[in-house]
């Protein structure tokens, strides 16, 4: 028996009805927004292993990704999940409530706080952040080493033209030295 997916079971039900229309986009966004589902309930898997929500994971992810002292202003973090500024404030709480995150003054910003993660938190979220890693490695596995690469390169250069980020500074040198060719890479000064 031969496999497929879901999409080509939709973009034939759409050429039966719609046959003038070219589905060649769909046959890639349909898949994207198929994964991305995918993907999205793979977090909410493995948040829930350790007593979170897919957003409390992600908000104690960013923190995380931070750096220490693991701290970052709600503005920052409320782009990365959607939500309201009164969601986030809930999150938060409940957060806070569970000794999960902290709220400090922001020294920059009297009428603003901070959050930061606890102890506890920092050493939570490394175990679920692992974990997490682990199951996309799972999901992939179908993948060789060189599609993951293609595969990588392609949909950045998709996500670049929908959504172009400034690159910082430093990824931007790190970058530039990777494409210089050796001989002038050793002769440059640090």
């Amino acid at each position: 028996m031969t496999s497929t997916d879901r999409v080509d079971l939709i973009i034939a039900a759409l050429q039966r009805e719609l046959p003038r229309l070219d589905y060649s986009g769909k046959a890639i966004a349909g898949r994207l927004v198929r994964l991305g589902t995918l993907f999205i309930e793979a977090i909410g898997r493995v948040a829930d292993r350790f007593a979170l929500s897919t957003n409390e994971y992600v908000i104690l992810c960013a923190l995380r990704a931070a750096g220490a002292p693991f701290t970052l202003p709600p503005k920052s973090i409320r782009p990365l999940l959607g939500l309201t500024s009164g969601g986030m404030t809930n999150i938060l709480h409940d957060l806070e409530r569970r000794g999960l995150v902290e709220r400090r003054p922001d020294p920059d910003d009297r009428r603003g706080v901070l959050i930061r993660l606890t102890p506890g938190a920092v050493e939570l979220i490394g175990a679920a952040i692992e974990a997490h890693v682990a199951e996309e490695h799972r999901m992939i596995a179908g993948l060789s080493s060189r599609d993951r690469a293609v595969l990588e390169s392609l949909l950045s250069k998709l996500l670049i033209s929908l959504e172009p980020v400034a690159a910082p500074v430093a990824s931007i040198r790190k970058s530039s030295l990777k494409d210089r060719p050796m001989a002038r890479r050793r002769a440059s000064p640090r």
